[in-house]
């Protein structure tokens, strides 16, 4: 894992167990991440936030998102570098047939790779937009907003390598103010071309 998204997780899981753990179960938790790099959950409840973070290889990320996905009722809007998860575009298919609305939002080097699922959906009559970043940038966000009640995002790619290879993170967040600066960034690219 980069080590400067390493960081920038344990200083968000810092900030949360601080507020919820005992001292004990919080030195613990903080040693498993950095000497083992295993799989945890870290919940964290108060009055208007929730949030879960996970971590791969084999950490079932996918799965989660899967789940999620299958929960949602309304709406999904998804921000994603690379995409080749079958298994999540399928989870996406149903819930468009079962009448969500989905909005997506590629990088246009990475919809055109042989195993992309982008064009998949753009077949399946998926509202897609393809963006790059400005000059030779990338459109390198990976977030999904769902039902304008939880933000996925992390290092984590909607891919086999990244579910079953790479050390990835993803963070399930359901407090509203970062719900809303996640919509208004979706806005916003949607807006570019």
């Amino acid at each position: 894992m980069d080590k400067y998204v390493r960081s920038a997780l344990i200083t968000h899981i810092i900030s949360i167990s601080k507020q919820f753990m005992t001292k004990k179960l919080f030195s613990f938790l903080l040693s498993a991440i950095i000497l083992f790099g295993c799989t945890i959950t870290v919940s964290a409840q108060s009055a208007s936030s929730e949030s879960h973070a996970y971590f791969s290889p084999n950490g079932g990320i996918r799965d989660k998102i899967i789940a999620r996905i299958n929960l949602t009722k309304k709406s999904i809007n998804l921000a994603i570098y690379s995409f080749t998860s079958g298994d999540i575009a399928n989870a996406l298919e149903s819930a468009k047939n079962r009448g969500v609305k989905i909005s997506i939002i590629a990088d246009k080097s990475q919809s055109t790779g042989k195993s992309s699922e982008i064009n998949y959906l753009i077949s399946k009559g998926f509202n897609v937009k393809i963006l790059k970043g400005k000059g030779r940038g990338i459109m390198h966000n990976k977030f999904a907003v769902f039902d304008d009640k939880e933000v996925v995002t992390g290092s984590y790619n909607w891919t086999d390598n990244a579910e079953y290879n790479n050390y990835e993170n993803a963070i399930f967040i359901m407090d509203s103010s970062i719900i809303n600066a996640y919509k208004l960034e979706f806005n916003k690219l949607l807006k570019y071309e």
